[in-house]
């Protein structure tokens, strides 16, 4: 197995001063940063989720890599040097392939955080019980750490909430969340006396910031940890050349734009799962642990506007409960 990256860990007491900066500046909002930091910062540091589970705080996520190789390799190299987390889903097609990396990285399960995805097609009590079982057979694996509902699209919120309930009573998952949930989709659950989840992936980096504050702000009162993904504008060059990101990168001479939205991301509070399948991407994702964006360096990244084209945005889709007692179940 390849060494680790000598990443020393680094006091976040500078950074939450830099965010608090931030937040004072722009008046009575909450936030940045949108979660308690750990004290130090490091790959294997972690977040405490709202049930009392520890998440390493930085992940690799595998959206579009193919099954197979292209996966396995990812996973195989991306824990070899340091990362403990991973998240995939069942619509990606590549748990298998997780699976397989993770049993021959040779770490022992309980040091490792996976996290896959209950798809659309299976909202409903039965049937997401059994897409959560056949997630399991397809990673070889006897629990998943997180199962997160994939995005509210296809309804029965609650009902398909008691499933993940249930799933993690069984033993078969230890953590759950949501992806893609706005406040509306979340207080469904709330109001109608259910637990929160423990996170809520979304699409999240600059350039959605400012239009998706009030999520943000509900998660942070509520204790909810966001999960970004497209945290590295999905690898376009038009965004990654803006000149917010080249002149704040600029005064970072060893740093690229990646790193630097993947630091604006970390020091904003959020849970990163960037993805790449190029061993050296990996490592230079990982990077991001020994520096620090100023209070205006993160507002100059914070005031981007523009759009990706690359996700979806299910955040708008209107709330269907399904059934919402033990007795229509």
């Amino acid at each position: 197995m390849a060494s680790g990256l000598a990443m020393p860990g680094v006091s976040l007491r500078r950074v939450l001063a830099l965010a608090l900066a931030l937040a004072c500046h722009r008046g009575t909002a909450l936030g940045p940063p949108y979660s308690q930091l750990p004290a130090s910062s490091s790959p294997t540091a972690t977040f405490q989720l709202r049930d009392g589970r520890q998440m390493p705080m930085f992940g690799l996520g595998v959206y579009v890599s193919k099954p197979g190789a292209e996966t396995y390799d990812a996973v195989k190299w991306a824990l070899e040097l340091g990362y403990r987390m991973v998240d995939t889903a069942m619509i990606y097609g590549n748990e298998r392939s997780v699976g397989e990396a993770v049993r021959d990285s040779g770490i022992p399960r309980e040091e490792l955080w996976v996290s896959t995805k209950l798809w659309d097609a299976d909202h409903g009590f039965e049937q997401a019980i059994a897409a959560c079982e056949k997630s399991l057979q397809e990673l070889g694996m006897s629990y998943i750490d997180l199962y997160l509902i994939h995005s509210p699209n296809t309804g029965k919120l609650v009902e398909t909430w008691d499933a993940l309930l249930e799933l993690r009573r069984r033993g078969l998952v230890k953590s759950i969340g949501v992806s893609n949930y706005d406040v509306k989709h979340i207080k469904a659950l709330s109001d109608h006396g259910r637990e929160l989840p423990v996170v809520n992936q979304i699409e999240m980096h600059p350039l959605v910031y400012q239009e998706r504050r009030p999520v943000l702000e509900y998660c942070l009162e509520n204790n909810i940890l966001v999960q970004a993904y497209g945290s590295i504008f999905f690898g376009q060059t038009q965004w990654l050349e803006d000149p917010a990101v080249t002149s704040v990168t600029a005064a970072h001479p060893s740093r690229t734009p990646a790193q630097v939205l993947l630091r604006w991301g970390l020091q904003m509070g959020f849970h990163l799962i960037p993805k790449s399948t190029k061993r050296h991407r990996l490592e230079e994702n990982m990077g991001i642990f020994d520096f620090d964006l100023s209070a205006q360096e993160l507002e100059t990244l914070s005031s981007m506007k523009g759009a990706l084209g690359a996700y979806w945005n299910p955040l708008e889709t209107p709330v269907d409960l399904g059934k919402t007692s033990a007795d229509e179940l």
